[in-house]
């Protein structure tokens, strides 16, 4: 409990003529000066409440397996604001007390059983979750389970996309394949496993997803909502079968497979010069793009000069963390006596990263590749060279 005393310094206007007039009458009002009502709000605004309780307001629950209502809760602080207005409304009527009863002032809660109960909201949201929505994405089937539907609303039982937008963000982390690991056989018969790129494959639109989801609980029929999904979901698996090119640096050769995954072309190559600023880095790449009669041109990162190298045919590869290696597969005929040569690559005939080819067999490469394809690159041959790594390496884990 507690008590507040407000004073209010002469707020009436006395004159002894008024006085003389209606003193007879036994009981009457003293006139207001100007401004009295002023003086008692500033008495209320000087005055101090103490903090209290906050009144609670109804809300949607989830507990043992249902959507309830939790009941409203009052609370203990004033609402002064009110006390302000009737303070000035009695004192303007002449109907002012000498106590008021701070409690009957306590701020009421604004949602109550009462509301929620006429909205059926509980009821609703019992719908819902005894609908048992799948959310499908690809030919996966994910319940949308009691936490998450939980998760989703709000206290007042509406969707609310923010909230679940956070546990679509878990899901995609979960389920899209551009965060998992990549394999393939080589021709060798080892299984290598490789960190993916990190737009390989596909993964879940997180706020296409969520928007679609909102708006899909709403509806009174919704029992599958369908995720929306970015990237190759079909020709981009984690095993990779078919559809890939691997090169093989020990041997200096390259090898590319068809949507069967026959081998359609076996050829010699000259990969990067023999030093680790200028090598054709070992990794999981993939085609980052297909262009034809282009002038290849730039500045050599180990500081020997630049280089303007024409090509007919030009795929250059996406490497691990999305990086433009400036790397990529084309042709160079003007070495095509050298092809098959035992240490080319050691000699000034090496690339400045690239992996030559000779021209008939990267056009037949060319046909067959599409962009986002899978390029294995793997070998130990610049293990020992000079210089230092400038882009992403890996070897790939034998699994």
């Amino acid at each position: 409990n507690q008590t507040v005393k407000l004073q209010v310094d002469s707020p009436y206007d006395v004159q002894e003529e008024y006085l003389k007039e209606n003193i007879r009458y036994g009981e009457f009002s003293l006139p207001l000066k100007k401004g009295a009502t002023e003086k008692v709000a500033e008495a209320v605004n000087r005055a101090s409440f103490l903090g209290g309780k906050e009144a609670k307001d109804a809300k949607i629950i989830y507990a043992n397996n249902e959507f309830k209502i939790e009941p409203e809760k009052s609370g203990t602080v004033v609402d002064s604001a009110r006390v302000l207005k009737e303070l000035c409304e009695d004192f303007e009527d002449g109907t002012l007390q000498t106590e008021y009863n701070l409690a009957d002032y306590y701020r009421e809660p604004e949602i109550t059983t009462k509301d929620l109960s006429q909205q059926k909201i509980s009821q609703n949201l019992e719908e819902v979750r005894k609908r048992e929505i799948k959310l499908k994405l690809n030919k996966k089937s994910i319940p949308l389970t009691e936490e998450m539907l939980a998760a989703s609303v709000d206290d007042q039982g509406n969707f609310v996309q923010e909230q679940i937008t956070e546990w679509v963000t878990d899901l995609e982390r979960e389920y899209s394949t551009i965060y998992k690991p990549v394999d393939f056989t080589n021709v060798h018969g080892q299984r290598l496993r490789y960190k993916n790129v990190g737009n390989y494959g596909w993964f879940i639109d997180i706020k296409a997803s969520a928007k679609k989801i909102t708006e899909k609980l709403k509806e009174p029929d919704t029992k599958t909502i369908q995720l929306v999904l970015k990237g190759d979901t079909k020709r981009q698996p984690l095993h990779v079968t078919k559809n890939y090119i691997e090169v093989d640096l020990d041997n200096q050769k390259m090898y590319c497979f068809d949507s069967k995954g026959k081998l359609v072309v076996e050829t010699d190559v000259i990969t990067g010069r023999y030093n680790k600023g200028t090598a054709t880095v070992p990794g999981f790449h993939t085609i980052m793009d297909k262009r034809r009669n282009v002038d290849l041109s730039g500045v050599l990162t180990n500081g020997d000069g630049t280089y303007n190298v024409p090509v007919d045919y030009w795929l250059p590869l996406l490497s691990y963390g999305q990086t433009i290696t400036e790397i990529g597969l084309h042709d160079t005929d003007h070495k095509l006596q050298y092809f098959g040569q035992p240490g080319a690559f050691q000699t000034d005939l090496g690339s400045y990263g690239c992996v030559n080819t000779p021209k008939v067999e990267v056009a037949k490469i060319y046909d067959y590749s599409y962009i986002g394809m899978p390029v294995f690159i793997y070998g130990h041959v610049y293990d020992d060279a000079p210089g230092e790594w400038d882009k992403p390496v890996e070897y790939g884990t034998e699994i």
